[in-house]
């Protein structure tokens, strides 16, 4: 008995150890005093580095391990997997899978759907190996070696109830080898997850709540998890935690990302994170309250690796890494075609406008204010030429032509600049619209680099649906006609209200 209860509170301080200052708050500090160390290391990176501050942070699939809520919001498929090493060659890998349920809205720009119409579903895999012990008896007799490991696996269901409220359940069962015994427990999480404005998050969520255990072992202390979260601006998040659980310790935590690169195109996006975790009340332990670490970068739409870098005083220091792959996204609204309004008013009678109207007509009209169009001060035509063949890099002639426009700019920092970018019919509409968009950027980028602020610039990308010139259909379109080198353009506008 002796050997089992110290193995256990080796496994949990080994748990300690691995998840550093960040997962202090998986962490049972009544070690030796129950049968199983269920595992509750949550294991993303990204979390991690933000020190556990991610209560109302919705993460895609990921949000199993917070707030199962947070998988009402996901709206991409998804697959990840992360690794954690620490103290004393202690290694835990976890899987997580995740797709959202029925249809889901696309994107309105600037604003993000709110996932699957039936909610979002969620699994995950873990493992932990603690390594090798040695065994002793009440008397402290070597009594040989043994190992310790840890399995764990989940199933999560969030759900928009309400707009901007979603609600989801989480199940885990867990099994822990002990030398030659096992221990198995089950717990359900409970959580809510609330967008209260645009830039605010509001999250709550009742975490392992008994469902049973073998041998009468009870299970590592149940309790509530509150957070918030802030997005000051795109590109600054801010993020606070704290959790209150039944006999144990108490804490709080803070976190911060900051993103650095464009976010409309999401590629060669830097996501620099730091957190802090202050546990209440200090436990025998150093380093588990303190600074987090971390770093993030999306390669591409879809795939991202994170990195945390958790110090633990004398413990060592935890390394967890995380890579994520997402598809089948929902694309950006795009721009929408004005070939139907136009068709609408040539269909109308010409006729009808000369029919004078009522009196209970014109009352019951309403007041329409037309808002005062901004003056063009002056309009640049980037030519294809102006670009690298089918690409986004701007030429030196397509920067000497924005350079022209720049001290004007400088000299009236009232004026604002509209970009838009167009492209023939030639290529998928998918495509034309991404290049549209990328070449619209790439003039902003470019406007950025000689010191104008992005706050005064504006892009939009229309693809083939505004062409300035009729091309003929693909049967008989050629890709270097007039029409089509005068339709791949991109507006260059200074305007003032």
């Amino acid at each position: 008995m002796y050997m089992k209860i110290s193995s256990i509170g080796l496994g949990l301080l080994a748990a300690v150890a691995l998840c550093g200052s960040a997962v202090a708050q998986e962490v049972d500090y009544a070690a030796g005093t129950r049968s199983l160390a269920l595992q509750q290391t949550a294991a993303t990176a990204r979390a991690m580095g933000m020190g556990s501050a991610v209560v109302a942070v919705p993460q895609g699939a990921a949000s199993l391990l917070w707030n199962p809520a947070g998988l009402g919001f996901m709206d991409c498929r998804e697959v990840s997997i992360h690794h954690n090493s620490g103290f004393s060659g202690m290694i835990q890998e976890t899987g997580i899978v995740g797709v959202p349920l029925g249809n889901v809205a696309e994107h309105v720009k600037n604003e993000c759907s709110h996932g699957g119409s039936l909610g979002g579903l969620a699994a995950s895999l873990g493992y932990v190996d603690y390594g090798s012990f040695n065994g002793t008896d009440v008397n402290g007799n070597t009594t040989g070696n043994y190992t310790a490991r840890e399995y764990s696996g989940s199933l999560g269901w969030g759900k928009e109830v309400l707009k901007g409220l979603s609600a989801g359940v989480a199940v885990t069962a867990n099994r822990q080898d002990l030398s030659n015994t096992s221990f198995y427990g089950y717990t359900t999480s409970l959580g809510l997850m609330w967008n209260a404005t645009k830039t605010l998050d509001l999250g709550v969520s009742y975490n392992n709540l008994n469902l049973g255990s073998k041998l009468g072992g009870s299970l590592p202390a149940s309790g509530f998890r509150v957070g918030t979260g802030w997005t000051i601006d795109r590109h600054i998040l801010l993020a606070l935690a704290g959790e209150l659980q039944d006999n144990s310790m108490n804490r709080l935590n803070m976190g911060v990302e900051y993103l650095i690169g464009n976010l409309e195109r999401r590629v060669n996006l830097l996501a620099l994170r730091a957190g802090y975790v202050v546990n209440f009340p200090a436990p025998q332990l150093t380093g588990l309250t303190g600074l987090t670490l971390g770093l993030g970068y999306e390669f591409a739409k879809g795939m991202t690796f994170d990195y945390a870098f958790l110090p633990t005083g004398d413990l060592g220091i935890s390394h967890r890494l995380s890579l994520t792959f997402k598809f089948d996204c929902p694309k950006n609204a795009h721009p929408a075609r004005p070939a139907a309004a136009q068709t609408q008013a040539q269909a109308q009678p010409a006729e009808a406008a000369a029919v004078p109207a009522t009196d209970e007509e014109e009352a019951a009209a309403p007041i329409v204010v037309p808002l005062a169009a901004p003056i063009v001060l002056r309009s640049v035509l980037l030519e294809d030429s102006h670009f690298d063949f089918d690409k986004s890099a701007l030429k030196p002639d397509g920067m000497a032509a924005l350079d022209e426009n720049v001290q004007l700019l400088k000299d009236n920092p009232n004026t604002l600049v509209r970009v838009a970018g167009y492209t023939s019919l030639r290529g998928k509409e998918e495509y034309n619209q991404q290049l549209s968009e990328r070449r619209a950027a790439a003039v902003e980028a470019y406007l950025v680099a000689q010191g104008i602020a992005p706050s005064r610039i504006t892009t939009i990308g229309y693809g083939d649906t505004r062409p300035a010139e009729y091309e003929a259909d693909k049967k008989k379109r050629n890709a270097n006609s007039a029409a089509a080198k005068a339709n791949m353009r991109v507006l260059f506008e200074i305007t003032v209200k």
